[in-house]
């Protein structure tokens, strides 16, 4: 089952969202005005995407220990840079400063494999990876302060208590200590990878902690003490699984805790901790939905929500919804609410707010000697050849194509029997941008658009302009359609992606476990075809043997056995049209047949 990607955090007050593209692009938009405030591109971006992200320490939050001496100086410095933690799929951290809007520093040389969690702790950085470590950086020295082998698998989500004590999670949880790098105790609760580890820290202690898992609806909440037992002590269900998660402790152990769910929802859970184990899931105390209408006549559209963060010291919840090309941000009263809620947010298009001024532009003169290029594959020369003779007289440069009719020609869902020859004779055997927009947005209508096209021509073409750092997104969608949707069609895909990029997955080292996957389900698929071979051919013998019986069982045929024809020479001179009118056919049985034989043979020894 592929890994979550969190790629979305909220710095601590809240006051910048920060989103890594599938490109590795990072952008940082600011919440209170919605304006994107830095965008940054690693020179490795390409192939070395981010797998991580976390904010660093600011200088306005307070220090979870006191800093004294020469290292205060380094402590002091490391706020005012507001760093942001970036893992990549390479092993190494980047550290991006936003007060500098530049890269602070590189922390290469630690981890061999993906690096699946950042987290910060001060002015310490610890991380994992799925080469079985955990390393503890020291950032102001850029080195590493301490690395050891935590599993013997890879390590997907880590969670720091305190300066001794540190949480770790494949498919089980650990608990450590840091100096003697033993592990304490050991929480089951998931069956797959868990993703996310939060502590619940209220004031200087903790004593929750919560895990949510891949392919797992259900989160749960651990009492952080050796003395309790290791099953959870509450769980919460969610309708879908879980994508963003952000929890705030309120007063003694009492828990507010937001979530986006993968279908981009938002679900908000309130509980209260008393040390008795809760049997049964809790349920979100509200939902809220959000969709955009921009006139009453048009159906609204669902808005997904992308992340969300409660404010501390606020009953608010920030969410940010929409999609990354231009995120919307709202503050939600969370005490005002007490029921699912669907929002109508009405967005005006900009491009509508400017016919007027599109009006009054000239337009520029075209001299006829003037040839307009587009691109080859979008144009059917063929068909441009034979319109332009029989077009002569209206002296029309049929390659002059407007923007409208380039629009109508990718309608995928008309036929080329539906387009009259007056239309451009446009044509796309590539939706690579459909397809993008698709892996970036997560739209199943786009998707579904996509991989509902079985031509091998247009799915090939497709594949081979899909940019390099968009092929393990395809790869987790492909993954999660063989399971639910059509198979063949995407397994067509799936060849064809194998087929064009091979080279690229023989040098990718992340290659192993996204295939790893696909083998696991093509695998499963293999073992059970002898089975249902089998159960075939059994069905078969059945249907054949009732097939059988309800034909013994039935009446049969009332035909005769022999038919005599009796004809005269009389009649066959009468002609032949009296033939049919005038013949005689007698029917006999076979014990008839048989006595007018024997009194036959009777009458010939009488003479």
């Amino acid at each position: 089952m592929p890994l979550v990607r969190n790629l979305t955090a909220y710095s601590d007050s809240g006051e910048y969202l920060a989103y890594s593209s599938p490109d590795g692009c990072l952008k940082i938009w600011e919440t209170a005005t919605g304006v994107l405030k830095q965008e940054y591109t690693p020179s490795s971006h390409l192939s070395a995407t981010c797998s991580s992200l976390s904010w660093g320490p600011f200088s306005n939050l307070k220090q979870s220990k006191k800093v004294r001496g020469s290292h205060a100086g380094a402590y002091a410095e490391i706020l005012n840079l507001r760093l942001v933690a970036m893992g990549t799929m390479v092993g190494d951290i980047l550290l991006y400063s936003f007060t500098n809007a530049d890269l602070f520093t590189d922390l290469s040389g630690g981890h061999t494999g993906v690096v699946n969690d950042v987290v910060w702790y001060a002015d310490t950085l610890y991380s994992c990876s799925d080469d079985h470590h955990i390393i503890i950086w020291n950032v102001s020295e850029s080195c590493i302060k301490m690395k050891w082998k935590a599993h013997t698998g890879p390590i997907y989500s880590i969670c720091v208590v305190d300066d001794n004590n540190i949480l770790s999670a494949s498919n089980s949880i650990q608990w450590w200590d840091i100096k003697q790098k033993s592990v304490l105790k050991v929480f089951n609760g998931h069956g797959s990878e868990i993703f996310k580890l939060i502590p619940l820290i209220a004031g200087n202690s903790c004593d929750y902690f919560v895990s949510a898992a891949v392919g797992d609806r259900v989160i749960n909440a651990w009492h952080f003490k050796k003395e309790s037992t290791t099953s959870s002590k509450a769980s919460f269900v969610l309708p879908d699984e879980p994508a963003n998660i952000d929890i705030l402790c309120k007063g003694n152990e009492s828990l507010q805790m937001s979530i986006v769910s993968q279908d981009g929802s938002f679900h908000f859970f309130e509980h209260l901790f008393n040390g008795n184990v809760k049997t049964k899931p809790l349920q979100p105390k509200f939902s809220i939905r959000i969709a955009s209408k921009s006139n009453e006549s048009q159906k609204a559209q669902v808005l997904p929500v992308l992340a969300a963060k409660i404010s501390s010291g606020l009953d608010l919840s920030l969410l940010a919804y929409g999609n990354f090309l231009k995120p919307m941000f709202e503050r939600i009263n969370i005490s005002d609410v007490t029921k699912d809620v669907f929002l109508i947010r009405s967005i005006t298009d900009a491009s509508s707010s400017g016919k007027d001024s599109i009006s009054k532009i000239k337009q520029t003169e075209k001299s006829s000697n003037v040839k307009l290029l587009v691109p080859g594959h979008m144009t059917n020369l063929s068909f441009l050849e034979s319109s332009s003779k029989k077009r002569k007289k209206k002296n029309l440069d049929i390659k002059e194509l407007p923007m409208e009719e380039r629009l109508k020609a990718l309608d995928l869902k008309k036929s080329p029997n539906e387009i009259s020859e007056n239309e451009a004779a446009v044509k796309s055997d590539s939706m690579v941008h459909l397809l993008l927009q698709g892996l970036q947005s997560r739209d199943n209508n786009m998707l579904n658009t996509v991989f509902g096209c079985s031509n091998e021509l247009v799915i090939m073409n497709t594949i081979e302009r899909l940019p390099i750092q968009s092929i393990f997104s395809l790869l987790e969608v492909l993954f999660i359609r063989l399971h639910k949707l059509n198979p063949r069609t995407c397994l067509k895909w799936l060849t064809a992606l194998i087929t064009i990029h091979l080279s690229y997955f023989i040098s990718s080292p992340d290659i192993c476990q996204c295939i790893a996957t696909f083998d696991q389900f093509i695998a499963a698929r293999r073992d059970a075809v002898s089975q249902l071979a089998r159960a075939r051919g059994i069905l078969s013998i059945l249907m054949a043997q009732a097939k059988l019986v309800s034909s013994n069982s039935s009446d049969f045929s009332n035909k005769p056995l022999v038919e005599y024809n009796s004809e005269s020479e009389e009649e066959n001179d009468a002609g032949v049209g009296d033939f049919d009118s005038e013949t005689k056919i007698t029917h006999m049985s076979t014990s008839d047949f048989i006595e007018s034989e024997n009194s036959d043979s009777s009458d010939m020894e009488d003479d």
